[in-house]
């Protein structure tokens, strides 16, 4: 599962080992929500191409409910996404994600990110109609953040973007830390680094 993920680096920063070029420069931002645009990197004839997609596996702008994670076990089998898992995949570059534990106190948003803190990738699909729409793919979560929640987005590193666009390959799921933060991350018009700032918990 991934129900925000976050982007708090210049993009050029995200591409120093990525052979591309871009005129995009998005300012980094903390609290990426579905339906938001966001930096995609696709692959066509062998060369990689970045551009701007909209979070939410859908062909149009308009604001309707569409998928916005997918499970990576299932995808090549489901009729809605099978066709993209031959033929659109893409992958969005993030600093981290949020993901909220039940608690008896309710839902409390974590943010998760490498235990490396560097710059991941996260795998996706994008709409075969209209090539903007895109949905993360999502796998059984490592055992250092499944008490949190079960599930995980597919990360890459950039030495694995080439296999995962060109052929659809991902590498075992990476080393990642995961912390509480601020309710505020469920207010999708906050923004700032101040959203990733660990916080006490009793959970």
């Amino acid at each position: 599962m991934c129900g925000r993920f976050a982007f708090g680096v210049r993009l050029d920063q995200a591409l120093v080992n990525v052979d591309v070029m871009t005129d995009i420069d998005p300012e980094p931002t903390w609290n990426i929500a579905p339906t938001d645009a966001h930096p995609i990197l696709t692959m066509d004839e062998g060369e990689m191409h970045l551009s701007l997609g909209r979070w939410g596996f859908t062909s149009s702008h308009r604001m309707r409910k569409a998928p916005i994670n997918a499970r990576i076990e299932t995808a090549a089998e489901k009729p809605v996404f099978r066709r993209s898992m031959r033929t659109a995949r893409m992958a969005a570059p993030a600093t981290g994600w949020y993901e909220w534990l039940a608690s008896p106190v309710g839902r409390h948003p974590y943010h998760h990110a490498l235990t490396s803190g560097e710059t991941m990738w996260l795998a996706g699909l994008l709409h075969p109609e209209g090539l903007e729409g895109f949905a993360l793919l999502t796998q059984d979560a490592t055992a250092s953040i499944a008490h949190v929640h079960p599930r995980m987005p597919v990360v890459l590193s950039s030495n694995d973007l080439h296999a995962w666009l060109a052929e659809g390959r991902v590498p075992e799921a990476p080393e990642v830390v995961a912390w509480a933060v601020s309710m505020m991350v469920n207010r999708t018009n906050e923004d700032g680094p101040h959203l990733c700032d660990p916080i006490p918990t009793l959970f």
